[in-house]
Formats: C-alpha cells, structure tokens, sequence
C-alpha cells in the first residue's frame, strides 16, 4: 500500500489529541489544519495567555471552541504531568510533545502511577514514502533505544509489527539489516539476525522475518536477483530493523533529507501512540506524524 493510501480515511476522526507545551506556531500550524480536516478534538497544555495569543491569531472563536481546551501550566514538568495524566485518564487517545525535551516528557510516560506501560519497551517507529519503492515502509528504531539487546530487538519487532498489521499489511515482511547478508562473528548485527529469524520462525508464524539482509537486497527486487538471494523478503520489505540507534538515525535522515521521503513517526509500546517530533521536523512531517497515530491508536 502506497503512503498516501493509508490516510485516505481516517480511523476516528473523533480521536483526541493532549498536547504538552503547545504554544509553538510550529506545533499548533499542522494541529489546526487537522481541526479544519476532521471532527478531532483538543487538550492544549501550556502558559494559558501565550495560547489565546496564538490561537486568535488563526481564528478568533478557536479560544472558546469546545473542541479546543486550553490547560494552564507554569513550566515544563507541569505541563508533562497535565498532557500525560489526560491520556492517563482516557480524556485524549493520543499524546504529543511540543515545545519540551524529550526526557521531560518520557519521565512523566514512564512514571507507574500513569499505568501508561505495562512492562513492554518504548519503541521509535517511522513510517516513509520512498521516492524509488513501491509501497509504504516502517523503519525502526531510530530514535529511542540506543544499542537493544536481542531481547529488545524482538521488543521493537512485536511493536513495530503490531503498527505494520493496524495500517493493513496483514502478514508483515521483516528486514534485519546489516553491512552483509551473511554471517559474521565479527559483526554483531549478523548473529544477533541469525539468533532473531530462528526464534521468530519458531514461535511468530504470522510475520515473515529474514536477515541479514543489506539495505539494498530489503528493498531492491533487482539487487536481490542479481546476488540470487532467495527470500520472500529481499525486495519486498516492509519494515526495516537497524541494529543500533547510529544505523536508524543516519538513515532515517539520509531518507528525509537526501531522498526526499515524506515520513510519519510515533513512539508504540504504550497504551497510546505518542508524537514525538522535533522541532526540525517540516509542518507536513508534524501533521502526518498526528495522522499515522489516529490510524494506529
């Protein structure tokens, strides 16, 4: 399915968005658009008159709109405690940060009282419209966990696969990627896959996962006949693990600003998917990122 298709329809237009320290132009500009485009509505968490300052700048009766709650909060810890607590509390189906560090906001979704994780991991997971690939594709992790264990990388699969089946690819196909496509003691990535596809052949029939796999051969029919690598996966991919997050971010960049792709990502693992771009990301990033989380929340 190509990216453009997955947002065709929207799968609530009713959902609720909790956004912590939203009084950034850059935030509230693809949050808006999504309040002309959809029946959404919106907890905005931050100083109360910065707020009503912006938003009468795009529309006057957005303040007193009942679609839009305004939140006051005095600093940053506040403001993660308020946005976080309405998911908590079932008033908002999907969290996003604004204007606020990353560790402020993932210390309030990590802490217990809020029941937000239930002993799973926190994953990165982007979603891209490849300018040269037939279809939609999900890479992770690029953004939260630094160097996962085996343990963790099964962690990011299940998360990402979960993601992959909620956007309608029904039987996922897995890349594991790597420098090579065979295995090396001497590279960690290539026996990590190597141990991943065993386990997950065993015990997850419903994915179709191989490894390792060179970037090109996971997404290049041509390449993957010219090295005649038999696999179901090899140029046909549709999520790509990295090993480490050096290999997600480096490439999850080199897509965006070399290639050209659109993209969406959110955090998956919690009880709600979580918006966590950053403030270089593009306005179209940003709404796209909030579009991707009402398909999958």
């Amino acid at each position: 399915m190509k990216f453009d298709e997955i947002f065709v329809e929207y799968k609530d237009e009713m959902a609720t968005l909790s956004i912590c320290k939203a009084a950034d132009m850059d935030v509230l500009q693809p949050v808006l658009r999504l309040y002309k485009e959809t029946d959404m509505r919106f907890h905005l968490v931050d100083d109360r008159t910065r707020l009503e300052e912006m938003l009468r700048t795009f529309d006057e009766g957005l303040v007193d709109d009942g679609r839009v709650t305004i939140h006051h909060s005095a600093n940053d810890e506040e403001a993660a405690a308020i946005a976080v607590g309405l998911t908590a509390e079932g008033k908002a189906d999907i969290l996003m940060k604004g204007l606020i560090s990353t560790s402020t906001i993932l210390k309030e979704v990590l802490n217990k009282s809020h029941g937000l994780i239930s002993g799973g991991l926190l994953s990165h997971t982007a979603l891209f419209d490849l300018p040269n690939y037939h279809k939609a594709i999900l890479l992770s992790d690029a953004a939260m966990n630094i160097a996962p264990d085996r343990e963790q990388k099964m962690a990011i699969i299940q998360n990402t696969a979960g993601c992959a089946r909620k956007l309608g690819m029904t039987r996922p196909k897995i890349a594991l990627l790597s420098a090579v496509e065979k295995v090396n003691s001497k590279i960690p990535s290539t026996t990590d896959a190597e141990a991943i596809v065993k386990a997950s052949r065993e015990s997850e029939p419903e994915i179709l996962i191989d490894g390792p796999l060179q970037y090109d051969l996971a997404v290049s029919k041509k390449a993957a006949e010219h090295k005649n690598m038999a696999s179901e996966v090899a140029g046909d991919a549709d999520i790509l693990i990295v090993h480490n997050i050096d290999a997600g971010n480096v490439l999850y960049k080199s897509l965006v600003y070399s290639a050209g792709a659109k993209v969406a990502s959110v955090i998956t693992g919690a009880s709600v998917p979580i918006v966590l771009t950053s403030r270089a990301d593009s306005a179209e990033d940003k709404y796209n990122s909030i579009r991707l989380a009402m398909k999958i929340s």
